[in-house]
């Protein structure tokens, strides 16, 4: 077990926003921490078969960029398109990051009509900090990870089992429909173990704060704790009477109702509310003395949700032999680049961490604070751990 004081993890994982997008243009006040951002030269071209116009990234000002409608594609094949500027993926298979514009071009939109080239201008637009001053003082004032990747360059469910099992079990896609919903719940097909078994196994405790719905409770094995899946109202409540587990994982609101706006920032939702739900669950910790100096907060992302960045990612460990269906990806390749903030008075301030992590790199770095005895899967047996930061 880590020897530091940690002895609470706090996890938020907010939807579909890649780094650029996000933190792109964040600077931060130590000129020797560099964020690798951008410069603003970066651009994709209108047509990646060809040469001849681009489309350069832009650092938006306006609030309209909050919601982005239609929500960018970020499939398995969306993201193929995206960063290999091709549907398939080419042999050798460079990555080159010069699809978005393209792939957002073709995409389908109002009238079943393709969103064509200027409107698509939209997928490289990319936050001024003052637009999402929440995201951008946590970045100023703690660790920013900047090459944090999502374990699958594809949608949400994946990259969310990544996040608790080392694996996506041969799973590539996100449930869309009530029914699929119902039978990836109900007749789950998730029975891979995860890093919750093994805090639990080891005497840690764990709860997941949910607000209309938890994702995580596809997983098979943990529906016989039920009752440790609470309504994310609880959270202020155990931060004040100091019975916060060891372990807190944080899951948005995934719909909007009247008077009660969707916070996940997945698009077409508003960044605007996402930066609300970061705030309160920031301030809730700060604001009890006891549990914020025994306490990391992980802000992290899903997955890009098909907006520009323009780093590129690499080769990945295949996790293992899923017993799931398996397509024609092996999960041998990360995802693009997504926000990841470390918040904790055991951090330093102002830090740029370059070192490269995926998903798998929680429940690596959990086995590492809790002094757990075994990995998930070979992924995160290989992730880099980011107690390196403490």
């Amino acid at each position: 077990m880590k020897t530091t004081g940690i002895r609470h993890v706090v996890v938020l994982v907010q939807e579909n926003q890649s780094f650029d997008r996000m933190l792109g243009y964040v600077t931060l006040p130590d000129p020797k921490q560099k964020l690798e951002g951008l410069t603003g030269d970066e651009s994709n071209p209108v047509s990646p078969g060809s040469p001849g116009e681009t489309v350069k990234v832009s650092r938006t000002t306006s609030p309209e960029a909050y919601v982005t409608d239609p929500s960018p594609g970020h499939s398995l094949d969306d993201a193929t398109y995206q960063i290999f500027g091709q549907r398939d993926v080419p042999s050798p298979a460079t990555p080159r990051n010069n699809g978005f514009v393209a792939s957002y071009a073709e995409q389908q939109g109002r009238g079943r009509r393709p969103i064509g080239a200027e409107a698509s201008k939209a997928i490289m637009q990319c936050l001024d900090p003052d637009l999402v001053p929440v995201i951008s003082s946590l970045a100023r004032n703690f660790v920013v990870c900047d090459h944090w990747f999502s374990s699958v360059p594809g949608p949400t469910w994946p990259n969310r089992f990544f996040l608790h099992a080392g694996t996506a079990n041969g799973l590539l896609d996100t449930p869309e429909t009530a029914g699929q919903l119902r039978s990836n719940f109900l007749g789950s097909p998730y029975r891979m173990r995860s890093i919750f078994e093994n805090l639990m196994d080891a005497g840690h405790t764990w709860k997941v704060y949910y607000d209309d719905y938890a994702q995580t409770f596809a997983l098979r094995n943990l529906h016989r704790h039920a009752d440790l899946f609470v309504k994310f109202e609880e959270f202020a409540r155990d931060v004040a009477q100091g019975t916060l587990p060891d372990y807190a994982f944080i899951e948005p609101r995934s719909f909007s109702a009247p008077g009660w706006p969707a916070n996940d920032q997945h698009p077409p939702h508003s960044v605007l509310e996402g930066e609300r739900l970061i705030a309160n669950i920031y301030d809730t910790l700060r604001g009890e003395e006891a549990i914020w100096r025994q306490c990391l907060f992980v802000l992290l992302y899903d997955e890009h949700g098909g907006f520009y960045d323009h780093v590129l990612p690499s080769a990945a460990v295949v996790p293992d032999q899923p017993s799931g269906k398996i397509a024609h990806f092996r999960f041998d390749r990360l995802g693009l680049r997504v926000p990841a903030i470390l918040v904790s008075p055991w951090v330093a301030e102002s830090v740029a961490d370059h070192t490269v992590y995926d998903h798998t790199s929680l429940p690596a770095t959990l086995k590492a604070i809790f002094g757990l005895p075994d990995f998930l899967t070979a992924r995160d047996a290989a992730a880099a751990t980011f107690d390196r930061n403490f």
